[in-house]
């Protein structure tokens, strides 16, 4: 999923749209659910609908949320009368088990809000990017330094893993310097000038 700040003016608002209508669900769905302190006590059928459709989504959200650059965990530490493993608790997946570590909703709202505003805030630049040719010249090269990493993900190992390492990490930044080194060349060489920057480095050399 691609960072907030490299998606084009559509993507910007299909995200915005898509997390507005997450957040209605949610305050939907909770407003359908009874509680007591340990089970909900009852969920009607609206909001077994509404957790059908929020599961349907409930990844993609996910994705939105920390392209956004929020990370929408807590640290819960259970009462020391009741014990127990203290942690981070992914908010949005355990969407549905908040009651049990007595996690109030609006924890999640407060994220999916949170995202809501970056976008919206992101909204005007998104526009100049969609606009600049440099952005999609940009997106090119980002789509051919992935290939590898994408074909590392398809035969099963763990992509995110791979990338996100030391080794990954260079072999990305090389991928781009090569990327970049051969659109550069190329672009001087239609516009004719190719040997007079070959003449210049040899200069430069000697």
């Amino acid at each position: 999923m691609s960072w907030y700040k490299k998606i084009p003016y559509w993507e910007n608002r299909k995200r915005v749209k898509m997390l507005i209508k997450f957040r209605k669900l949610v305050v939907n769905y909770f407003n359908n659910v009874e509680y007591n302190s340990c089970f909900p006590l009852r969920e009607n059928q609206e909001a077994i609908k509404l957790r059908h459709e929020i599961n349907l989504c409930l990844d993609k959200i996910y994705s939105y949320i920390i392209s956004a650059g929020i990370n929408p965990t807590i640290y819960y530490s259970p009462p020391p009368a009741i014990g127990g493993i203290a942690g981070d608790i992914d908010l949005i997946h355990n969407i549905f088990h908040l009651h049990r570590f007595e996690i109030s909703p609006h924890c999640i709202i407060d994220n999916v809000d949170r995202a809501i505003g970056i976008y919206e805030d992101d909204k005007k630049n998104a526009l100049f990017r969609t606009l600049n040719p440099f952005f999609w010249t940009g997106r090119v090269i980002d789509f051919i330094v992935e290939i590898p990493f994408k074909l590392i993900g398809e035969i099963g190992f763990n992509r995110e893993k791979i990338e996100s390492s030391l080794l990954g990490r260079v072999i990305k930044g090389i991928l781009y310097l090569i990327t970049v080194g051969a659109a550069f060349l190329t672009i001087l060489e239609k516009l004719g000038y190719l040997n007079d920057f070959k003449s210049w480095i040899q200069r430069l050399i000697k």
